[in-house]
């Protein structure tokens, strides 16, 4: 039996990390092979309190404010969320700490790792690059952090026996962008599934934000980043209002960018300018279960995104997984899914995106399938993804 350790580090710190944590623990689990695996978060220790206290006060002598992460609540909720079957630790930060832990736990293998390990050879574990955005939009970045990205993936991809990424287009990126890779590169199928408890959630609150039951209404799950393209999405509503001028649009997720902590405001302000403000609904950074209960009462998720490190993001992983049916743009990682109820739109092109809506909102609403199929297909899915896992763990133990 394969003593599995999963790798909370950093990913702790924003809600798409989490979920992709519990989505490679579930994909393990559903591989079929024998596995203990044991959750590690960093979450306790010296060396965690003393930089806590630090950021804060260096937070206080800023003028801006900071980006948030998740709450203890958020991260406790989604601990809880993981299942039986995962054994949690909380650990100290530091590579001291977790070589402790790998030794305490008589681990054979660590994933994912955002940074390489120094951990010796006899403690394998399995790299994780997550997107090139810094390639595709540089615009967006400043040169010190193009750098610092570039110099972490040639590092990872030189350092790790293995590396998994989320979509064949990352690996295609490995191949354009660092050819020297030594790593050997896992692409992981795209593999939505359903918790079974969220078709038991009850309906999201409509008449808190000033809706009518029978209003439809377009959802975003996003981060407010710059690259989440929102403002594709404010324009193609404001195209919709004298066709539907019923239909809303909610948003989640957290609304500041580390990058920009001006962008947002400067939404806002556009959403006024177009006329929109009143329908449109940013709920902020909410617990897991109430997106998804938003989610499942819209008539489709929009995902204007210009670049994303999976198929979709983890928005169009969860809209799946429920049968929702989903607009996207149309960038070539978005395009690995294949699913009857994803649409594309070009990518930028607020008249094709709201045409996309027009058309989700002026047809019958699709049947969806029942919650035992959605979750049977789910479980084929992550089997699919945890073989990939496993292979990628074997060439880190075995190379």
């Amino acid at each position: 039996m394969l003593r599995i350790g999963i790798l909370g580090h950093t990913f702790v710190n924003w809600a798409g990390g989490l979920d992709f944590v519990r989505t490679v623990a579930s994909s393990l689990q559903a591989s079929g092979a024998p596995l203990e695996l044991h959750l590690l978060l960093p979450i306790d220790g010296p060396w965690l309190h003393a930089r806590t206290r630090l950021r804060a006060w260096r937070d206080g002598l800023k003028s801006k404010p900071v980006a948030t992460q998740p709450s203890r609540a958020h991260l406790d909720a989604a601990i809880a969320s993981f299942g039986p079957g995962i054994t949690v630790h909380g650990l100290d930060i530091g590579a001291r700490a977790l070589r402790a832990k790998y030794r305490e736990l008589n681990l054979d293998a660590l994933l994912p790792a955002l940074k390489p390990l120094p951990l010796g050879p006899d403690m394998p574990w399995v790299g994780y690059v997550y997107d090139f955005q810094h390639r595709h939009l540089p615009q967006l970045f400043k040169p010190r952090q193009i750098a610092r990205r570039e110099r972490s993936f040639v590092q990872m991809l030189d350092k790790a026996r293995s590396v998994i990424v989320n979509a064949q287009a990352v690996a295609d990126d490995i191949r354009r962008f660092i050819p020297q890779a030594r790593a050997e590169v896992f692409a992981l199928p795209f593999c939505p599934q359903p918790d079974p408890d969220w078709f038991d959630l009850p309906a999201p609150p409509l008449r808190r934000l000033g809706m009518d039951a029978d209003q439809p209404y377009f959802i975003i799950c996003n981060q407010f980043w710059q690259h989440k393209d929102h403002a594709t999405a404010w324009r193609a509503l404001a195209e919709l209002q004298s066709s539907h001028p019923q239909v809303h649009l909610v948003c989640t997720g957290d609304t500041s960018d580390f990058r920009d902590m001006n962008y947002f405001p400067l939404l806002m302000a556009m959403a006024e300018q177009l006329g929109i403000a009143p329908r449109l609904h940013v709920l902020g950074l909410v617990p897991k279960r109430e997106q998804i209960a938003w989610l499942r009462g819209a008539r489709a998720l929009v995902q204007p995104t210009l670049s994303e490190g999976g198929p979709g993001g983890g928005a169009a992983y969860d809209a799946v997984s429920l049968g929702v049916q989903s607009l996207l743009s149309d960038i070539a990682v978005n395009r690995e899914i294949v699913d009857a109820d994803v649409r594309f739109f070009r990518v930028g092109d607020a008249g094709d995106l709201a045409a996309k809506m027009r058309e989700a909102l002026d047809s019958s609403a699709a049947a969806r399938l029942d919650p035992a199929a959605l979750i049977a297909l789910g479980r084929e899915r992550r089997t699919a993804c945890g073989q990939v896992l496993l292979r990628a763990i074997d060439a880190a133990r075995h190379q």
